[in-house]
């Protein structure tokens, strides 16, 4: 599971009503309320200590829900809180896959495959919404035995991964609503040799650049077999049936965005330290 799934359609349609009641027919823009992208984001991680990334992630999917709280009545959403949930495509995996193999579950209630924290509910300033207070994300399996397809004994190794978010900002504008945001993550990982029953504890911080769409940019080569190789064109907005680009990718042009070769898929093209969102066009965009 990659994202928390709150009946947002209702929110919404709550947030339309407000909106209509607090202006009438006025032609005046509403406020902008704090959003996150509607499906996953691709999160590219940068290791905050070049010489230290036992993790190895290069980046993953990551989903985002935001929460608002029903008034009184409960007909119409508090526009005037809001919570959000971030899970990592990984902490959904590890759950399924010790699920799946051997039935064995993380026995602790407390853990949660999310981390929730309080969302702003207006743009800052310069345009970002903050999260903040964001609990730590845990699944801890426990050693589980099982018997395995051929019918053999098998253990599934005791497994903790955790991780914890922080200064997570969605950049948030009328033409870019929650499609890009950035912030630092610590993973943990522990796992034990089934055999020796010798443990192993990684941890590694990140700086996270997200962007929303999800884009895959993988070359191809003149019969249309992938190559594996990067094709930072396939990440271009615009459409150059000339290059052999009949669609644009969905991304939307304000931001200056690149095929990451590790991932093959668009990631904003920004390295920490710099500006965030990196916006404006690459040469190999036409720009």
């Amino acid at each position: 599971m990659i994202r928390p799934n709150p009946p947002k359609s209702i929110a919404l349609g709550a947030c339309a009503l407000l909106f209509t009641a607090a202006f009438g027919a006025s032609c005046e823009q509403p406020p902008l309320l704090c959003e996150v992208a509607s499906s996953a984001y691709l999160v590219k991680y940068y290791p905050k200590e070049g010489g230290n990334d036992c993790i190895q992630v290069p980046g993953e999917r990551v989903g985002m829900s935001v929460y608002n709280p029903p008034k009184g009545d409960d007909r119409e959403i508090d526009a005037t809180q809001a919570t959000v949930a971030i899970q990592a495509h990984s902490m959904g995996v590890l759950a399924d896959s010790a699920s799946a193999t051997a039935s064995a579950t993380d026995p602790d209630a407390n853990h949660k495959q999310y981390s929730l924290g309080a969302y702003a509910v207006r743009p800052d300033a310069d345009d970002f919404c903050a999260a903040s207070s964001l609990s730590v994300a845990e699944q801890h399996i426990p050693e589980t035995a099982y018997t395995d397809a051929d019918g053999n004994p098998a253990i599934y190794p005791e497994t903790r991964l955790a991780y914890e978010w922080r200064d997570v900002r969605v950049y948030m504008t009328f033409a870019t609503p929650g499609n890009a945001a950035t912030g630092e993550v610590t993973i943990t990982r522990e796992d034990e040799d089934p055999v020796t029953g010798d443990r192993a504890t990684c941890t590694t911080t990140y700086v996270a650049s997200a962007l929303f769409p999800i884009v895959g940019c993988e070359a191809v080569d003149d019969t249309g077999q992938a190559t594996g190789m990067p094709d930072d064109t396939r990440c271009c907005a615009t459409a150059d049936p000339s290059q052999g680009r009949p669609f644009g990718s969905g991304i939307h042009p304000d931001f200056k965005v690149k095929c990451d070769p590790e991932l093959l898929s668009c990631v904003l093209d920004w390295k920490p330290g710099e500006s965030f969102p990196p916006l404006g066009k690459n040469s190999f965009c036409g720009g």
